[in-house]
Protein backbone atom coordinates (compact mmCIF):
# COMPACT_ATOMS: atom_id res chain seq x y z
CA UNK A 1 0.00 0.00 0.00
CA UNK A 2 1.29 3.20 -1.13
CA UNK A 3 1.32 5.89 1.65
CA UNK A 4 -0.32 9.28 0.40
CA UNK A 5 -0.56 10.34 3.41
CA UNK A 6 1.30 10.76 6.95
CA UNK A 7 -0.61 12.25 10.16
CA UNK A 8 2.18 13.46 12.49
CA UNK A 9 1.03 14.36 16.59
CA UNK A 10 3.79 15.41 18.82
CA UNK A 11 4.00 16.30 22.66
CA UNK A 12 5.69 19.64 23.39
CA UNK A 13 9.32 19.82 23.28
CA UNK A 14 9.87 16.72 20.52
CA UNK A 15 11.38 18.41 18.01
CA UNK A 16 8.03 17.06 16.16
CA UNK A 17 7.20 19.94 13.85
CA UNK A 18 11.20 19.43 12.67
CA UNK A 19 10.52 15.89 11.76
CA UNK A 20 7.34 16.72 10.66
CA UNK A 21 9.01 19.57 8.11
CA UNK A 22 11.69 17.24 7.19
CA UNK A 23 9.18 14.23 6.19
CA UNK A 24 7.59 16.39 3.96
CA UNK A 25 10.37 18.41 2.26
CA UNK A 26 11.63 15.01 1.55
CA UNK A 27 8.29 13.11 -0.07
CA UNK A 28 7.67 16.77 -1.58
CA UNK A 29 4.00 16.54 -0.15
CA UNK A 30 2.20 19.42 1.26
CA UNK A 31 2.40 20.04 4.80
CA UNK A 32 -0.29 21.25 7.22
CA UNK A 33 -0.34 22.41 10.66
CA UNK A 34 -3.46 22.82 13.27
CA UNK A 35 -2.43 26.38 12.95
CA UNK A 36 -2.56 26.83 9.48
CA UNK A 37 -6.16 25.95 9.24
CA UNK A 38 -6.74 27.72 12.22
CA UNK A 39 -5.49 30.87 10.22
CA UNK A 40 -7.04 29.76 7.09
CA UNK A 41 -10.19 30.09 8.93
CA UNK A 42 -9.95 33.23 10.47
CA UNK A 43 -9.34 34.57 6.86
CA UNK A 44 -12.17 32.99 5.94
CA UNK A 45 -14.65 34.44 8.58
CA UNK A 46 -14.95 31.75 10.15
CA UNK A 47 -16.14 32.39 14.04
CA UNK A 48 -17.75 30.79 16.75
CA UNK A 49 -20.83 32.80 16.07
CA UNK A 50 -21.44 32.29 12.16
CA UNK A 51 -19.92 28.95 11.86
CA UNK A 52 -22.85 27.32 13.65
CA UNK A 53 -25.01 29.03 10.76
CA UNK A 54 -25.99 25.86 8.62
CA UNK A 55 -26.38 27.55 5.60
CA UNK A 56 -22.70 29.07 5.90
CA UNK A 57 -21.04 26.59 6.58
CA UNK A 58 -20.85 25.11 2.56
CA UNK A 59 -18.94 28.97 1.58
CA UNK A 60 -17.12 28.25 4.98
CA UNK A 61 -15.37 25.36 3.57
CA UNK A 62 -14.84 26.08 0.29
CA UNK A 63 -12.76 29.63 1.44
CA UNK A 64 -10.46 27.94 3.95
CA UNK A 65 -9.72 25.64 1.40
CA UNK A 66 -9.01 28.51 -0.63
CA UNK A 67 -6.95 30.14 1.75
CA UNK A 68 -4.85 27.41 2.11
CA UNK A 69 -4.44 26.99 -1.28
CA UNK A 70 -3.55 30.65 -1.28
CA UNK A 71 -0.87 30.07 1.30
CA UNK A 72 0.87 26.52 0.86
CA UNK A 73 3.77 27.31 3.72
CA UNK A 74 3.81 24.88 6.32
CA UNK A 75 4.70 25.50 10.36
CA UNK A 76 7.76 27.53 10.92
CA UNK A 77 10.51 25.62 13.12
CA UNK A 78 10.24 25.89 16.92
CA UNK A 79 6.43 26.27 17.33
CA UNK A 80 6.16 23.87 20.19
CA UNK A 81 7.81 26.99 22.08
CA UNK A 82 4.44 28.73 22.21
CA UNK A 83 2.26 25.83 23.13
CA UNK A 84 -1.38 27.04 22.56
CA UNK A 85 -4.47 25.90 25.32
CA UNK A 86 -6.32 23.86 22.60
CA UNK A 87 -9.06 23.17 24.98
CA UNK A 88 -9.44 26.78 26.12
CA UNK A 89 -9.39 28.22 22.84
CA UNK A 90 -13.19 29.24 21.81
CA UNK A 91 -12.75 28.13 17.94
CA UNK A 92 -11.24 24.71 18.54
CA UNK A 93 -13.28 23.69 21.22
CA UNK A 94 -16.02 24.76 18.77
CA UNK A 95 -18.12 21.19 17.71
CA UNK A 96 -19.18 22.83 14.04
CA UNK A 97 -15.43 24.18 13.38
CA UNK A 98 -13.93 20.91 14.25
CA UNK A 99 -16.07 19.58 11.92
CA UNK A 100 -15.12 21.89 9.43
CA UNK A 101 -11.26 20.52 10.68
CA UNK A 102 -12.28 17.44 9.67
CA UNK A 103 -13.72 18.30 6.19
CA UNK A 104 -10.82 19.79 5.12
CA UNK A 105 -8.69 16.94 6.52
CA UNK A 106 -10.50 14.52 5.09
CA UNK A 107 -10.76 16.73 1.60
CA UNK A 108 -6.61 16.93 1.57
CA UNK A 109 -6.51 13.07 2.73
CA UNK A 110 -8.72 12.13 -0.35
CA UNK A 111 -6.02 14.31 -2.50
CA UNK A 112 -3.12 12.75 -0.91
CA UNK A 113 0.54 13.85 -0.59
CA UNK A 114 0.02 15.04 2.12
CA UNK A 115 1.55 15.59 5.99
CA UNK A 116 -0.48 16.53 8.41
CA UNK A 117 0.25 17.78 12.19
CA UNK A 118 -1.90 17.96 14.84
CA UNK A 119 -5.36 18.46 13.62
CA UNK A 120 -6.72 15.47 14.90
CA UNK A 121 -6.05 13.57 11.85
CA UNK A 122 -4.55 10.54 13.28
CA UNK A 123 -8.28 9.95 14.73
CA UNK A 124 -9.94 11.67 11.74
CA UNK A 125 -7.97 8.74 9.37
CA UNK A 126 -8.29 6.02 11.60
CA UNK A 127 -9.23 4.19 9.03
CA UNK A 128 -7.96 5.08 5.58
CA UNK A 129 -5.45 2.51 4.92
CA UNK A 130 -2.75 4.86 2.82
CA UNK A 131 -2.36 6.91 5.74
CA UNK A 132 0.29 6.42 8.14
CA UNK A 133 -0.29 7.76 11.97
CA UNK A 134 3.12 8.60 13.57
CA UNK A 135 3.48 9.98 17.35
CA UNK A 136 6.45 11.61 18.07
CA UNK A 137 7.16 11.37 22.21
CA UNK A 138 9.63 11.94 24.50
CA UNK A 139 10.62 12.08 28.54
CA UNK A 140 9.58 14.90 30.22
CA UNK A 141 13.05 15.54 31.35
CA UNK A 142 14.14 15.69 27.85
CA UNK A 143 11.10 17.82 26.47
CA UNK A 144 11.71 20.40 28.83
CA UNK A 145 15.36 20.87 28.46
CA UNK A 146 14.51 21.94 24.95
CA UNK A 147 11.52 23.78 26.32
CA UNK A 148 14.22 25.59 28.70
CA UNK A 149 16.35 26.01 25.36
CA UNK A 150 13.72 27.90 23.31
CA UNK A 151 12.25 29.59 25.40
CA UNK A 152 14.83 30.58 27.78
CA UNK A 153 13.21 29.98 30.99
CA UNK A 154 14.21 27.83 34.44
CA UNK A 155 13.87 24.03 34.63
CA UNK A 156 11.08 24.63 36.59
CA UNK A 157 9.06 26.64 34.06
CA UNK A 158 9.84 24.33 31.37
CA UNK A 159 8.78 21.44 33.16
CA UNK A 160 5.25 23.21 33.99
CA UNK A 161 5.05 24.12 30.44
CA UNK A 162 5.40 20.20 29.20
CA UNK A 163 3.19 18.62 32.75
CA UNK A 164 0.48 21.52 31.35
CA UNK A 165 0.67 21.40 27.76
CA UNK A 166 0.38 17.33 28.47
CA UNK A 167 -2.55 17.76 30.22
CA UNK A 168 -4.42 20.38 28.06
CA UNK A 169 -4.13 18.38 25.22
CA UNK A 170 -5.08 14.91 26.70
CA UNK A 171 -8.10 16.65 28.16
CA UNK A 172 -9.01 18.28 24.82
CA UNK A 173 -8.71 14.77 23.08
CA UNK A 174 -10.56 12.69 25.52
CA UNK A 175 -13.44 15.65 25.80
CA UNK A 176 -13.65 16.17 22.26
CA UNK A 177 -12.94 13.55 19.88
CA UNK A 178 -13.31 10.62 22.94
CA UNK A 179 -9.50 9.26 22.43
CA UNK A 180 -6.10 8.84 24.56
CA UNK A 181 -4.09 10.51 22.39
CA UNK A 182 -1.10 9.12 23.74
CA UNK A 183 -2.17 5.75 23.61
CA UNK A 184 0.28 3.50 21.25
CA UNK A 185 -2.63 1.79 19.15
CA UNK A 186 -3.86 4.97 17.95
CA UNK A 187 -0.81 5.00 15.89
CA UNK A 188 1.02 3.25 13.27
CA UNK A 189 4.74 3.89 14.95
CA UNK A 190 5.70 5.41 17.72
CA UNK A 191 9.27 7.71 17.72
CA UNK A 192 11.21 8.76 20.60
CA UNK A 193 13.49 11.46 20.08
CA UNK A 194 15.05 11.84 23.44
CA UNK A 195 18.18 10.49 21.72
CA UNK A 196 17.45 11.13 18.68
CA UNK A 197 17.81 14.23 15.77
CA UNK A 198 14.74 15.34 13.72
CA UNK A 199 16.87 14.03 10.85
CA UNK A 200 17.25 10.84 12.10
CA UNK A 201 13.37 10.42 13.64
CA UNK A 202 12.65 11.79 9.99
CA UNK A 203 14.39 9.11 8.11
CA UNK A 204 12.06 6.40 10.46
CA UNK A 205 9.46 7.91 9.48
CA UNK A 206 9.93 7.73 5.87
CA UNK A 207 11.48 4.45 6.08
CA UNK A 208 7.91 3.08 7.61
CA UNK A 209 6.30 4.51 4.97
CA UNK A 210 8.77 3.19 2.13
CA UNK A 211 8.50 -0.15 3.86
CA UNK A 212 4.65 -0.21 3.58
CA UNK A 213 5.41 0.49 -0.57
CA UNK A 214 7.20 -2.73 -0.81
CA UNK A 215 5.75 -5.11 1.98
CA UNK A 216 2.20 -6.96 1.98
CA UNK A 217 0.41 -5.79 5.01
CA UNK A 218 -2.26 -7.56 7.06
CA UNK A 219 -5.60 -7.53 6.02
Amino acid sequence: MKTRVIAISRQVGTLGEDVARLVSDELGFRLLDYRVVQAAAEEAGVSTETIAESEHRPSFFTRILESLARNPAGPASGQWMEPLDMSGTALLTSSDYRDLVRQVVEDYARQGDVVFLGHGAQYILRDQPDALRVLVTGTKKARARRVMAGMVCSEEQAMEVVTRTDGERTRYFKDYFGFDWLSPAVYDLCVNTDQLTPEQASRLVLSAARIRETEPTLA
